[in-house]
């Protein structure tokens, strides 16, 4: 298990001169990924907010079915946000792990400009292609 200290993420940024998945980077990472969990848990909070006062019953026709079209984009919020947390917890306990910033079906690095983007990423851009693609084979084949 890989011990990341503390690195005041505030003014670090990661470079590509230094060796990948550094200490700092790590803790970087950690930390934007800890922001966006926490991110995550606000709108979650806000959605059962928003579906709790969506649920009223309303006596006009219309009214009922603009309360369902925005309860069910409420609830489909609620979903995205939740599996999002989800990808963060793993991205969290692949830092824990060491296996972090490492494209889980090659090994190969994912790369610091894709982590920044995507920092739950799981796979390289050439694997993710590569599987894609594959995927886009199969489905032609069936």
């Amino acid at each position: 298990m890989t011990q990341v200290s503390q690195v005041s993420s505030d003014r670090y940024y990661p470079l590509g001169n230094e060796p990948y998945m550094s200490e700092g980077q790590l803790a970087y990472f950690k930390g934007k990924l800890t922001q966006r969990k926490d991110e995550l848990r606000n709108r979650i909070s806000k959605s059962i907010k928003k579906i709790k006062t969506l649920e009223a019953a309303q006596a006009d026709i219309l009214d009922r079915s603009n309360s369902y079209i925005d309860l069910e984009l409420e609830v489909k919020n609620f979903e995205r946000h939740s599996d999002m947390i989800v990808q963060v917890d793993h991205a969290l306990a692949r830092i824990d792990d060491g296996s972090f910033g490492y494209c889980e079906l090659t090994g190969d690095e994912i790369g610091l400009r894709r982590l920044e983007a995507i920092p739950f990423a799981t796979m390289s851009i050439k694997a993710l292609e590569a599987f894609e693609s594959g995927q886009r084979h199969m489905s032609v084949a069936n």
